[in-house]
């Protein structure tokens, strides 16, 4: 059994960043949940600030889900972070409660999809069992992509069912896009891959 799942305190998920919609953390519209902690602590990581296991935005995975279900126009939800696969047992939790909504997960990871499986480890299991997608493997600096989600060329899109699999965004995207979102207190959140010269600005989005 794997001993590395790390929940906030009372049986909440830690949260370090939410974006009520996003068209580049994954296919389609789609709600992004980042969470706080992770162990690879990847050098040149996107999200150095959410790598420390500290408290930070402590909320009930029911509390979430009425929030994000809340939401209109969504097609899914995406887990990053931070380390998802440190707080495993609760984002299933919350998965289970998102899916049987009608909504897709995807799922950022920075271990590769054979270390979750060789695991042995049941919360771990219960995630993968509730992502459709599976953005895996560790941010390597030295192998640069310009793939459709992928940090770097290591990583791989795995995809658990096939939900996701023919969705436009995945057929159809070969580029890394960066977003600009605006919300109505005029809070800027900029989100989405670093791709050289190929990066696209999309989606300046303002009242959410």
């Amino acid at each position: 059994m794997n001993n590395q799942n790390q929940q906030a305190g009372g049986g909440r998920i830690n949260m370090a960043a939410f974006l009520p919609k996003s068209r580049v953390n994954g296919p389609g519209l789609r709600a992004v949940v980042w969470v706080q902690g992770c162990h690879r602590c990847c050098p040149g990581c996107f999200n150095e600030d959410m790598q420390a296991f500290r408290e930070n935005q402590p909320v009930s995975a029911k509390k979430l889900a009425d929030r994000i279900l809340a939401l209109d126009g969504i097609e899914g939800v995406t887990f990053s972070g931070g380390e998802p696969f440190a707080q495993a047992a609760l984002l299933a939790d919350l998965a289970d409660i998102l899916s049987g909504q009608g909504l897709n997960i995807a799922v950022f990871t920075g271990y590769t999809y054979q270390e979750l499986l060789a695991g042995q480890d049941d919360a771990w299991n219960r995630l993968l069992a509730a992502a459709d997608l599976l953005i895996a493997g560790p941010f390597k600096r030295e192998l640069p992509s310009t793939e459709y989600l992928l940090g770097s060329a290591n990583q791989e899109l795995i995809f658990l069912t096939d939900t996701l699999k023919g969705h436009p965004d995945t057929l159809g995207r070969t580029e890394q896009l960066l977003e600009i979102t605006v919300d109505k207190d005029g809070n800027v959140t900029t989100t989405g891959l670093g791709g050289g010269d190929i990066i696209k600005q999309t989606n300046l989005q303002a009242g959410f």
